[in-house]
Protein backbone atom coordinates (compact mmCIF):
# COMPACT_ATOMS: atom_id res chain seq x y z
CA UNK A 1 0.00 0.00 0.00
CA UNK A 2 1.50 3.58 -0.90
CA UNK A 3 1.24 6.26 1.30
CA UNK A 4 0.63 8.84 -1.74
CA UNK A 5 -2.36 7.94 -3.48
CA UNK A 6 -1.95 11.49 -5.26
CA UNK A 7 -2.14 12.28 -8.74
CA UNK A 8 0.75 13.44 -9.87
CA UNK A 9 1.89 16.18 -12.74
CA UNK A 10 5.32 15.03 -14.61
CA UNK A 11 7.14 18.50 -16.03
CA UNK A 12 10.08 17.73 -17.83
CA UNK A 13 11.48 20.06 -20.35
CA UNK A 14 9.34 22.47 -20.47
CA UNK A 15 6.75 19.61 -21.00
CA UNK A 16 3.68 18.43 -18.55
CA UNK A 17 2.04 15.11 -18.26
CA UNK A 18 0.15 13.13 -16.23
CA UNK A 19 -1.30 12.88 -13.88
CA UNK A 20 0.59 9.51 -12.65
CA UNK A 21 0.26 7.85 -9.34
CA UNK A 22 2.67 7.33 -7.42
CA UNK A 23 3.36 3.96 -8.39
CA UNK A 24 3.19 4.79 -12.04
CA UNK A 25 6.07 7.50 -11.43
CA UNK A 26 8.44 4.73 -9.95
CA UNK A 27 7.74 2.20 -12.89
CA UNK A 28 8.58 4.86 -15.20
CA UNK A 29 11.85 5.95 -13.61
CA UNK A 30 12.71 2.22 -12.96
CA UNK A 31 12.36 1.83 -16.81
CA UNK A 32 14.15 5.35 -17.38
CA UNK A 33 11.56 6.82 -19.41
CA UNK A 34 11.78 9.86 -16.40
CA UNK A 35 14.75 11.02 -14.56
CA UNK A 36 14.90 11.52 -10.81
CA UNK A 37 15.84 15.17 -11.41
CA UNK A 38 12.47 15.63 -13.82
CA UNK A 39 9.79 17.78 -11.30
CA UNK A 40 6.04 17.04 -10.16
CA UNK A 41 3.54 19.21 -8.94
CA UNK A 42 0.16 18.26 -7.71
CA UNK A 43 -2.92 20.44 -7.21
CA UNK A 44 -2.52 22.38 -3.53
CA UNK A 45 1.08 22.83 -4.20
CA UNK A 46 3.03 25.97 -3.99
CA UNK A 47 5.31 24.95 -6.73
CA UNK A 48 7.09 21.96 -7.99
CA UNK A 49 8.99 19.92 -6.87
CA UNK A 50 12.15 17.56 -8.05
CA UNK A 51 11.09 14.02 -8.41
CA UNK A 52 13.39 12.95 -6.24
CA UNK A 53 11.85 14.36 -3.08
CA UNK A 54 9.27 11.73 -3.01
CA UNK A 55 10.03 8.94 -0.80
CA UNK A 56 10.93 5.90 -3.35
CA UNK A 57 12.30 7.72 -6.20
CA UNK A 58 15.77 7.35 -5.57
CA UNK A 59 17.45 5.60 -8.76
CA UNK A 60 19.84 4.12 -6.55
CA UNK A 61 22.73 2.24 -7.66
CA UNK A 62 22.42 0.97 -11.42
CA UNK A 63 24.30 -1.47 -13.62
CA UNK A 64 23.49 -3.68 -10.80
CA UNK A 65 23.01 -7.19 -12.51
CA UNK A 66 20.09 -9.21 -10.94
CA UNK A 67 20.69 -12.74 -9.75
CA UNK A 68 19.99 -15.96 -11.35
CA UNK A 69 16.99 -17.55 -8.50
CA UNK A 70 14.14 -17.06 -11.01
CA UNK A 71 16.13 -19.27 -13.59
CA UNK A 72 16.08 -23.10 -14.39
CA UNK A 73 18.55 -24.96 -16.06
CA UNK A 74 15.67 -27.60 -16.96
CA UNK A 75 13.15 -24.74 -17.77
CA UNK A 76 15.93 -22.61 -20.24
CA UNK A 77 16.33 -26.49 -21.94
CA UNK A 78 12.43 -27.99 -22.22
CA UNK A 79 12.24 -26.82 -25.90
CA UNK A 80 15.02 -29.01 -27.06
CA UNK A 81 13.70 -32.17 -26.82
CA UNK A 82 10.14 -31.49 -28.07
CA UNK A 83 9.03 -31.70 -31.62
CA UNK A 84 9.41 -28.85 -33.66
CA UNK A 85 8.19 -28.32 -37.04
CA UNK A 86 10.35 -26.22 -40.07
CA UNK A 87 7.88 -23.22 -39.76
CA UNK A 88 8.89 -23.23 -36.54
CA UNK A 89 12.32 -21.89 -37.19
CA UNK A 90 11.44 -19.82 -40.18
CA UNK A 91 9.01 -17.81 -37.89
CA UNK A 92 11.90 -17.51 -35.57
CA UNK A 93 14.37 -16.34 -37.67
CA UNK A 94 11.59 -13.93 -40.01
CA UNK A 95 12.06 -10.91 -37.20
CA UNK A 96 13.51 -7.92 -36.89
CA UNK A 97 12.42 -5.70 -39.67
CA UNK A 98 9.33 -3.04 -39.34
CA UNK A 99 6.66 -5.89 -40.39
CA UNK A 100 8.01 -8.50 -38.57
CA UNK A 101 9.36 -6.64 -35.25
CA UNK A 102 6.29 -7.70 -32.86
CA UNK A 103 4.95 -5.00 -30.32
CA UNK A 104 5.81 -5.01 -26.84
CA UNK A 105 2.80 -6.39 -25.36
CA UNK A 106 3.77 -9.68 -28.09
CA UNK A 107 7.08 -9.88 -26.36
CA UNK A 108 7.60 -12.49 -23.25
CA UNK A 109 9.00 -11.35 -20.23
CA UNK A 110 9.78 -15.15 -19.04
CA UNK A 111 13.16 -17.03 -19.85
CA UNK A 112 13.39 -18.11 -23.27
CA UNK A 113 13.71 -21.68 -24.22
CA UNK A 114 16.04 -21.33 -26.85
CA UNK A 115 15.96 -25.30 -29.13
CA UNK A 116 17.03 -24.40 -32.77
CA UNK A 117 20.48 -23.93 -31.76
CA UNK A 118 20.25 -27.65 -30.50
CA UNK A 119 19.29 -28.42 -34.51
CA UNK A 120 21.88 -26.71 -35.43
CA UNK A 121 24.60 -28.50 -33.18
CA UNK A 122 23.16 -31.65 -34.78
CA UNK A 123 23.63 -30.96 -38.13
CA UNK A 124 26.88 -29.64 -37.53
CA UNK A 125 28.15 -32.81 -36.19
CA UNK A 126 26.52 -35.05 -39.27
CA UNK A 127 28.33 -32.82 -41.24
CA UNK A 128 31.44 -32.30 -39.33
CA UNK A 129 32.04 -36.56 -38.85
CA UNK A 130 30.59 -36.97 -42.56
CA UNK A 131 33.40 -35.25 -44.14
CA UNK A 132 35.76 -36.69 -41.75
CA UNK A 133 34.41 -40.40 -42.56
CA UNK A 134 34.00 -39.49 -46.52
CA UNK A 135 37.74 -37.78 -46.57
CA UNK A 136 39.34 -41.16 -44.98
CA UNK A 137 37.59 -43.59 -46.88
CA UNK A 138 37.87 -42.42 -49.92
CA UNK A 139 40.93 -40.22 -49.76
CA UNK A 140 39.61 -37.47 -51.79
CA UNK A 141 41.57 -34.32 -50.72
CA UNK A 142 38.63 -31.60 -52.11
CA UNK A 143 36.66 -32.87 -48.99
CA UNK A 144 39.39 -31.38 -46.80
CA UNK A 145 38.50 -27.83 -47.26
CA UNK A 146 34.83 -28.60 -46.48
CA UNK A 147 35.92 -30.26 -43.25
CA UNK A 148 37.86 -27.48 -41.92
CA UNK A 149 35.02 -25.31 -42.46
CA UNK A 150 32.62 -27.20 -40.50
CA UNK A 151 34.69 -27.66 -38.19
CA UNK A 152 35.97 -24.23 -36.94
CA UNK A 153 32.62 -22.72 -37.86
CA UNK A 154 30.06 -25.13 -36.95
CA UNK A 155 30.11 -24.53 -32.91
CA UNK A 156 30.58 -20.69 -33.37
CA UNK A 157 27.58 -20.38 -35.68
CA UNK A 158 25.28 -22.54 -32.96
CA UNK A 159 26.18 -20.13 -29.82
CA UNK A 160 25.44 -17.58 -32.42
CA UNK A 161 22.05 -18.88 -32.94
CA UNK A 162 21.35 -19.76 -29.05
CA UNK A 163 22.06 -15.66 -28.48
CA UNK A 164 19.62 -15.12 -31.43
CA UNK A 165 17.01 -16.94 -29.86
CA UNK A 166 17.33 -15.10 -26.36
CA UNK A 167 16.62 -11.87 -28.03
CA UNK A 168 13.03 -12.09 -26.66
CA UNK A 169 12.76 -8.88 -28.31
CA UNK A 170 13.16 -10.09 -31.75
CA UNK A 171 14.21 -6.66 -32.98
CA UNK A 172 17.39 -7.55 -34.84
CA UNK A 173 16.92 -9.31 -37.80
CA UNK A 174 19.09 -12.23 -38.56
CA UNK A 175 20.23 -10.56 -42.31
CA UNK A 176 21.57 -7.72 -39.82
CA UNK A 177 23.16 -10.12 -37.08
CA UNK A 178 25.05 -11.85 -39.75
CA UNK A 179 26.39 -8.96 -41.24
CA UNK A 180 27.63 -7.82 -38.87
CA UNK A 181 29.17 -11.03 -37.24
CA UNK A 182 31.18 -11.11 -40.98
CA UNK A 183 32.34 -7.53 -41.08
CA UNK A 184 32.80 -7.27 -37.23
CA UNK A 185 34.65 -10.11 -36.85
CA UNK A 186 37.12 -8.80 -39.36
CA UNK A 187 37.09 -5.86 -37.98
CA UNK A 188 38.19 -7.07 -34.68
CA UNK A 189 41.11 -9.16 -35.82
CA UNK A 190 42.37 -6.43 -37.47
CA UNK A 191 42.11 -4.11 -34.82
CA UNK A 192 43.77 -6.85 -32.72
CA UNK A 193 46.52 -7.13 -35.07
CA UNK A 194 47.19 -3.54 -34.83
CA UNK A 195 47.30 -2.88 -31.09
CA UNK A 196 49.67 -5.84 -30.97
CA UNK A 197 51.98 -3.91 -32.95
CA UNK A 198 52.01 -1.57 -30.44
CA UNK A 199 52.80 -4.14 -27.24
CA UNK A 200 54.64 -6.78 -29.65
CA UNK A 201 56.56 -7.83 -26.68
CA UNK A 202 53.87 -8.59 -24.13
CA UNK A 203 53.04 -12.07 -23.10
CA UNK A 204 50.11 -14.06 -24.25
CA UNK A 205 47.91 -13.25 -21.04
CA UNK A 206 47.98 -9.26 -22.29
CA UNK A 207 45.32 -11.14 -25.06
CA UNK A 208 43.13 -10.50 -22.79
CA UNK A 209 42.62 -6.22 -23.02
CA UNK A 210 43.96 -6.39 -25.65
CA UNK A 211 41.47 -8.42 -28.12
CA UNK A 212 38.48 -7.82 -25.55
CA UNK A 213 39.03 -4.23 -26.35
CA UNK A 214 39.19 -4.40 -29.77
CA UNK A 215 36.16 -6.19 -29.97
CA UNK A 216 34.29 -3.83 -28.31
CA UNK A 217 35.46 -1.40 -31.37
CA UNK A 218 34.27 -3.65 -33.85
CA UNK A 219 30.50 -4.07 -32.28
CA UNK A 220 30.45 -0.21 -31.68
CA UNK A 221 32.00 1.00 -34.81
CA UNK A 222 29.56 -1.77 -36.89
CA UNK A 223 26.64 -1.66 -34.81
CA UNK A 224 26.59 1.76 -33.32
CA UNK A 225 23.06 2.82 -34.77
CA UNK A 226 21.56 0.25 -32.37
CA UNK A 227 22.96 1.66 -29.59
CA UNK A 228 19.13 2.11 -28.03
CA UNK A 229 19.98 1.16 -24.56
CA UNK A 230 18.48 -2.68 -24.96
CA UNK A 231 20.41 -5.40 -23.04
CA UNK A 232 19.60 -7.56 -25.33
CA UNK A 233 20.76 -6.29 -28.53
CA UNK A 234 23.80 -5.63 -26.86
CA UNK A 235 24.34 -8.80 -25.74
CA UNK A 236 23.28 -10.62 -29.21
CA UNK A 237 25.55 -7.95 -31.38
CA UNK A 238 28.26 -9.13 -29.10
CA UNK A 239 27.79 -12.79 -29.36
CA UNK A 240 27.58 -12.33 -32.76
CA UNK A 241 31.04 -10.88 -33.57
CA UNK A 242 32.76 -12.53 -30.79
CA UNK A 243 31.36 -15.87 -32.61
CA UNK A 244 32.99 -14.67 -35.80
CA UNK A 245 36.49 -13.42 -34.16
CA UNK A 246 36.35 -17.16 -32.71
CA UNK A 247 35.99 -19.29 -35.96
CA UNK A 248 38.10 -17.53 -37.70
CA UNK A 249 40.83 -17.61 -34.98
CA UNK A 250 40.14 -21.27 -35.06
CA UNK A 251 40.69 -21.53 -38.63
CA UNK A 252 43.56 -19.92 -38.26
CA UNK A 253 45.20 -22.24 -35.85
CA UNK A 254 43.52 -25.15 -37.65
CA UNK A 255 45.64 -24.29 -40.83
CA UNK A 256 49.16 -23.48 -38.62
CA UNK A 257 48.63 -27.37 -37.81
CA UNK A 258 48.11 -28.59 -40.84
CA UNK A 259 51.14 -26.17 -42.00
CA UNK A 260 52.89 -28.35 -38.85
CA UNK A 261 51.92 -31.30 -40.39
CA UNK A 262 52.83 -31.00 -43.54
CA UNK A 263 56.39 -29.75 -42.49
CA UNK A 264 56.73 -32.76 -39.90
CA UNK A 265 55.35 -35.49 -42.55
CA UNK A 266 57.89 -33.84 -45.25
CA UNK A 267 60.69 -33.53 -42.78
CA UNK A 268 59.85 -37.68 -41.82
CA UNK A 269 59.81 -38.98 -45.39
CA UNK A 270 63.09 -37.22 -46.51
CA UNK A 271 64.65 -38.52 -42.90
CA UNK A 272 63.33 -42.37 -43.50
CA UNK A 273 66.28 -42.83 -46.14
CA UNK A 274 69.17 -41.57 -43.64
CA UNK A 275 68.06 -42.03 -40.17
CA UNK A 276 64.28 -44.08 -39.63
CA UNK A 277 64.31 -43.49 -35.51
CA UNK A 278 64.53 -39.57 -36.35
CA UNK A 279 61.58 -39.92 -39.36
CA UNK A 280 59.67 -42.09 -36.86
CA UNK A 281 60.22 -39.54 -33.55
CA UNK A 282 59.00 -36.49 -36.45
CA UNK A 283 55.40 -38.29 -37.61
CA UNK A 284 54.77 -39.33 -33.78
CA UNK A 285 55.15 -35.77 -32.85
CA UNK A 286 52.79 -34.71 -35.50
CA UNK A 287 50.15 -37.24 -34.34
CA UNK A 288 50.38 -36.26 -30.69
CA UNK A 289 50.67 -32.37 -31.06
CA UNK A 290 49.38 -30.70 -34.07
CA UNK A 291 47.04 -32.75 -35.31
CA UNK A 292 44.34 -30.34 -37.36
CA UNK A 293 41.38 -32.77 -36.20
CA UNK A 294 42.75 -32.62 -32.47
CA UNK A 295 42.96 -28.86 -33.08
CA UNK A 296 39.51 -27.93 -34.58
CA UNK A 297 37.48 -30.27 -31.89
CA UNK A 298 39.46 -28.89 -28.55
CA UNK A 299 38.83 -24.98 -30.34
CA UNK A 300 35.01 -26.40 -30.46
CA UNK A 301 35.13 -27.56 -26.96
CA UNK A 302 36.56 -24.41 -25.50
CA UNK A 303 34.44 -22.30 -27.68
CA UNK A 304 31.36 -24.03 -26.47
CA UNK A 305 32.36 -23.68 -22.78
CA UNK A 306 33.81 -20.32 -22.29
CA UNK A 307 34.73 -18.00 -25.46
CA UNK A 308 35.34 -15.03 -27.65
CA UNK A 309 31.28 -15.31 -27.72
CA UNK A 310 30.81 -15.39 -24.58
CA UNK A 311 32.91 -12.66 -23.49
CA UNK A 312 32.27 -9.99 -26.66
CA UNK A 313 28.23 -10.43 -25.66
CA UNK A 314 28.86 -9.41 -22.04
CA UNK A 315 31.30 -6.45 -23.08
CA UNK A 316 28.53 -5.14 -25.32
CA UNK A 317 26.07 -6.28 -23.29
CA UNK A 318 27.27 -3.74 -20.28
CA UNK A 319 27.83 -0.93 -22.53
CA UNK A 320 24.46 -1.29 -23.84
CA UNK A 321 23.41 -1.58 -20.22
CA UNK A 322 25.17 1.43 -19.05
CA UNK A 323 24.10 3.22 -21.84
CA UNK A 324 20.31 2.87 -20.76
CA UNK A 325 21.28 4.33 -17.47
CA UNK A 326 22.92 7.45 -18.68
CA UNK A 327 19.97 7.68 -21.27
CA UNK A 328 18.20 7.62 -18.16
CA UNK A 329 19.98 10.42 -15.64
CA UNK A 330 20.39 12.60 -18.81
CA UNK A 331 23.85 12.73 -19.30
CA UNK A 332 24.43 10.40 -22.08
CA UNK A 333 25.60 13.65 -24.25
CA UNK A 334 25.82 13.16 -27.68
CA UNK A 335 23.54 10.17 -28.91
CA UNK A 336 25.22 9.93 -32.56
CA UNK A 337 28.71 9.50 -31.01
CA UNK A 338 29.97 6.13 -32.45
CA UNK A 339 31.51 5.76 -29.18
CA UNK A 340 29.87 7.69 -26.50
CA UNK A 341 32.88 8.14 -24.21
CA UNK A 342 30.15 8.58 -21.14
CA UNK A 343 30.11 4.65 -21.08
CA UNK A 344 33.39 4.20 -21.79
CA UNK A 345 34.37 6.45 -18.63
CA UNK A 346 31.62 4.72 -16.53
CA UNK A 347 32.66 2.69 -13.62
CA UNK A 348 29.63 0.80 -14.04
CA UNK A 349 30.60 -0.21 -17.28
CA UNK A 350 33.86 -1.06 -15.98
CA UNK A 351 32.34 -3.26 -13.31
CA UNK A 352 30.63 -5.96 -15.79
CA UNK A 353 33.53 -5.83 -18.62
CA UNK A 354 36.11 -6.52 -16.56
CA UNK A 355 34.88 -9.88 -15.90
CA UNK A 356 35.87 -11.19 -19.74
CA UNK A 357 39.06 -9.70 -19.45
CA UNK A 358 40.18 -10.80 -16.46
CA UNK A 359 38.90 -14.45 -17.85
CA UNK A 360 40.76 -13.95 -20.61
CA UNK A 361 43.42 -13.24 -19.13
CA UNK A 362 43.53 -16.23 -16.64
CA UNK A 363 42.35 -18.85 -19.39
CA UNK A 364 46.03 -17.40 -21.44
CA UNK A 365 48.03 -17.53 -17.83
CA UNK A 366 50.14 -20.59 -16.74
CA UNK A 367 46.77 -21.00 -13.45
CA UNK A 368 45.96 -24.56 -13.33
CA UNK A 369 47.49 -25.80 -16.67
CA UNK A 370 48.25 -28.65 -15.20
CA UNK A 371 43.90 -29.46 -14.43
CA UNK A 372 42.43 -28.49 -17.74
CA UNK A 373 39.17 -29.61 -16.92
CA UNK A 374 39.15 -27.62 -13.17
CA UNK A 375 40.34 -24.09 -15.74
CA UNK A 376 37.80 -24.91 -18.54
CA UNK A 377 35.27 -25.38 -15.79
CA UNK A 378 36.05 -22.51 -13.49
CA UNK A 379 36.01 -19.60 -17.10
CA UNK A 380 32.63 -21.44 -18.18
CA UNK A 381 30.78 -21.12 -15.57
CA UNK A 382 32.06 -17.39 -14.76
CA UNK A 383 31.44 -16.52 -18.27
CA UNK A 384 27.67 -18.08 -18.25
CA UNK A 385 26.73 -16.71 -15.23
CA UNK A 386 27.27 -13.51 -16.30
CA UNK A 387 26.24 -13.71 -19.39
CA UNK A 388 22.83 -14.97 -18.19
CA UNK A 389 22.57 -12.24 -15.55
CA UNK A 390 22.64 -9.83 -18.47
CA UNK A 391 19.96 -12.07 -20.34
CA UNK A 392 17.92 -11.71 -16.32
CA UNK A 393 18.49 -7.93 -17.16
CA UNK A 394 17.35 -7.59 -20.40
CA UNK A 395 14.04 -9.52 -19.53
CA UNK A 396 13.42 -7.11 -16.39
CA UNK A 397 14.21 -4.17 -18.89
CA UNK A 398 11.52 -5.66 -21.63
CA UNK A 399 9.33 -6.47 -18.72
CA UNK A 400 9.44 -2.31 -17.11
CA UNK A 401 8.82 -0.99 -20.63
CA UNK A 402 5.70 -3.13 -20.94
CA UNK A 403 4.08 -2.40 -17.06
CA UNK A 404 3.50 0.81 -18.80
CA UNK A 405 1.38 -0.31 -21.01
CA UNK A 406 -1.90 2.28 -20.14
CA UNK A 407 -4.74 3.17 -21.84
CA UNK A 408 -3.53 6.81 -20.72
CA UNK A 409 -1.39 8.38 -23.10
CA UNK A 410 2.07 8.90 -22.46
CA UNK A 411 4.24 10.59 -24.62
CA UNK A 412 7.73 9.05 -25.55
CA UNK A 413 10.00 10.02 -22.49
CA UNK A 414 13.24 8.07 -22.96
CA UNK A 415 16.12 9.00 -24.79
CA UNK A 416 16.86 6.52 -27.96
Amino acid sequence: MTKFPEQYYLIRNGETYGPYSVLRLQEMLAAGMVSERDSIWREGMSERVPLSSLPGMKEGPHAELPGLSSFSLSAFFSEVFKRHTTRDIEECFSAGTERTTPSLSEVSTTWPAPWIFSRMFVVCLLLYFGFNWAAAQFQNPLLVPGLLFVGNFGIPFCLFVLFYEMNVRRDVSIYSAGVMMVTGSLLSLIFSLILFTFWNEVGAIWAGPIEESAKLIAVLLVAHRMSNGRILTGLLLGAAIGAGFAAFESAGYTFMSLRYLIVYNTAAEVLTNFDPAAALHVQKMAQAGVSPGFMMEYRALLTAAAGHTQWTAIMAGAYWLVWSRLSREGVLGNTNAVINMNVIQDWRFWKIAIVPILVHMFWNSTLLDTYPVLKVTIAALVSWAVVLRLVAAGLAQVRELKSLSSPVEEPELAQE
